[in-house]
């Protein structure tokens, strides 16, 4: 714990004392703040950060704006440890993924901006990403030109995931490839009151609105009150199995005005409007 003396000393250096941390002005230094930050500790941010390099923030840590973090190009954003949360962030400007949930579990990201990347925004991988959930964000004009857009989804929760990843109230749009991106999750996973429009911007993205999953998938999804309209590219269906054969379950939807019809290969639909 700080003495008042040294915080009254600290604030005429222009430094805050937040939690257990000490936060100075210098933007350089803020990396490594987060990437020593303690279980259970809080880091405040604000203003705009020009980084270099992806940003590892360790369990338990909590991060939160509002700010805007400039990558300048670094291989990945932030990468999550397990139980961290991520408050009103916008992560521009990575040469990869914006926010890399990868393998680990519990985290929240809420409220946060992924936009103008060269990979998708927001994404959920491996079989030990168990129980994440992304929340009131927004993932926009990703785009990954180097691969005409196959890549640059919106959103995913991809590659074995484990069970308990949900997305709820999302926005995603204008991204090269889908909206939300199911390719071979592991298990079911929960998409609830979020919108996915405008997707497939360049010549080979699939522009899907959600693509629930892939050939060989198993998957019986729950999306509930999600909205897709105006996705384009190669494929452009508002929902589509892609050649998941689970039982995905479609309450309340709408779809309208996409580049294709749905493909609901054994969903289970109620109370939705579809574009068949």
């Amino acid at each position: 714990m700080y003495t008042s003396s040294f915080a009254k000393f600290a604030r005429t250096l222009g430094l805050t004392v937040t939690g257990l941390l000490l936060i100075g002005s210098a933007r350089a230094d803020i990396v490594s703040t987060i990437q020593n930050a303690k279980s259970g500790t809080t880091v405040n941010v604000s203003g705009t950060y020009s980084v270099t390099v992806r940003i590892n923030v360790p369990s338990g840590v909590t991060v939160t704006g509002p700010a805007t973090f400039n990558f300048n190009g670094a291989s990945a954003g932030f990468v999550p440890g397990s139980n961290t949360r991520l408050n009103q962030l916008t992560v521009t400007n990575v040469n990869g993924v914006g926010i890399y949930i990868y393998g680990t579990s519990g985290s929240i990201i809420n409220s946060c901006v992924a936009t103008g990347n060269k990979n998708t925004g927001i994404q959920i991988q491996g079989a030990g990403a168990t129980n994440n959930t992304i929340q009131y964000c927004q993932s926009y004009s990703n785009v990954d030109t180097a691969t005409y857009g196959q890549n640059a989804d919106g959103f995913t929760c991809k590659f074995g995931t484990g069970s308990g990843n949900v997305f709820k109230n999302c926005i995603s749009h204008n991204n090269s490839d889908d909206g939300w991106d199911l390719w071979q999750a592991g298990a079911p996973v929960t998409v609830t009151s979020c919108q996915a429009y405008s997707n497939g911007s360049l010549s080979q993205g699939n522009g899907n609105g959600f693509k629930m999953g892939a050939s060989g998938d198993k998957n019986a999804h729950v999306m509930t009150s999600d909205t897709a309209h105006n996705n384009s590219g190669t494929t452009g269906c508002g929902f589509t199995q892609n050649g998941n054969t689970g039982a995905t379950k479609i309450t309340g939807c709408n779809s309208y005005s996409n580049k294709s019809k749905d493909v609901l290969t054994n969903c289970v639909v109620s109370g939705s409007t579809m574009q068949l």
